[in-house]
């Protein structure tokens, strides 16, 4: 634990001496073109957030040139006859079901660690991350991309990161997750086409990519369910196993899976995907998706039945009732 907070505090300390003011880069001739232009779309990202209720602050006023393709490397684990991750504790901030490390070799050092110990372990990119309001987060370079969904994607991480800096609920990292993609993705969609209009390369695009997405992380949370039930029942421990290979071995053939899935990857898609039915019924509750925000900054702990509660659908309830005492 003790490497992992001093590679942390490096690589975040790193990672802000590097920084430059977007408009400084922007005047740079030495800055790429296409750099360019999708950094003089920020201002306009943050300013469609707040709109929103997102708390923006000091975020994204600055760009940091990574020099490599992830700012940091996910590693998560979990039981392998169980949906229960591991879990890594700090003070003040809480649990959390992953570390990020800023180096990909001791990423994958940590992941190999953990799958001798007897654990379904992944090791991830991510090209994001927010620090919860803990320091200023600034624009990455691994946040950017080529193609046409190139500006929807960087709307849509920003938009992410940025509810995560608004309502972040310690040791819930279901609700934390599922809400920022939900609000995000909602808000993307009316972003490009405001920006870019209806039927553009870049609404095509973006519109496209949900559209692949979708469908895949629905039949990945078809295959945790059917896990989930497999680990609850009185099969022996060797049966489970092999019905666990057969199970995951048909999701492998249906979406052509090049890494192998496990618990730990299908928590992540749980994490991430699973909450979004109890979101979608809040928000039209709410009529109007600033209230749901404005509902979701009023969420802590005690709203929760237990700590990592990866069924959101009391949640939601409790959202749609706090939208009614928004009156703005």
């Amino acid at each position: 634990m003790t490497r992992y907070l001093a590679q942390g505090a490096h690589g975040q300390l790193e990672l802000l001496g590097k920084a430059e003011k977007i408009e400084d880069v922007i005047k740079n001739p030495d800055t790429p073109t296409r750099t360019a232009m999708l950094l003089a779309a920020i201002p306009e990202i943050r300013k469609y957030g707040r709109s929103y209720g997102l708390s923006i602050k000091r975020n994204y006023k600055h760009y940091v040139w990574l020099g490599r393709p992830a700012a940091v490397w996910f590693v998560g684990a979990a039981d392998p006859l169980a949906f229960k991750p591991l879990r890594w504790c700090f003070p003040i901030v809480g649990c959390f079901a992953g570390l990020g490390w800023f180096d990909e070799d001791e990423a994958v050092q940590q992941k190999l660690a953990l799958e001798r110990k007897g654990y379904d372990a992944i090791v991830r990119p991510a090209g994001a991350y927010s620090t919860g309001g803990w320091f200023p987060d600034p624009v990455l370079s691994s946040m950017l991309s080529g193609g046409d969904d190139a500006y929807p994607s960087l709307a849509n991480v920003v938009l992410h990161e940025s509810v995560h800096a608004t309502v972040l609920v310690p040791d819930q990292p279901f609700f934390n997750e599922s809400f920022a993609s939900y609000v995000a993705d909602v808000l993307t969609d009316h972003w490009v086409e405001i920006h870019f209009g209806r039927g553009s390369k870049e609404e095509l695009a973006w519109t496209l990519g949900q559209a692949l997405h979708l469908p895949r992380a629905a039949r990945q949370l078809e295959t945790y369910t059917q896990l989930k039930k497999l680990y609850a029942s009185s099969l022996p421990r060797d049966k489970k196993l092999l019905e666990k290979a057969r199970i995951i071995d048909e999701l492998v053939a249906d979406l052509r899976i090049r890494r192998r899935p496990n618990n730990a990857s299908l928590t992540e898609t749980r994490v991430y995907n699973g909450g979004l039915a109890p979101l979608i019924e809040a928000h039209r509750a709410c009529g109007d998706l600033r209230k749901l925000v404005l509902a979701g900054r009023t969420i802590k702990r005690e709203d929760f039945q237990k700590k990592l509660q990866d069924d959101l659908t009391s949640i939601g309830k409790v959202l749609a009732e706090r939208c009614k005492t928004i009156t703005e």
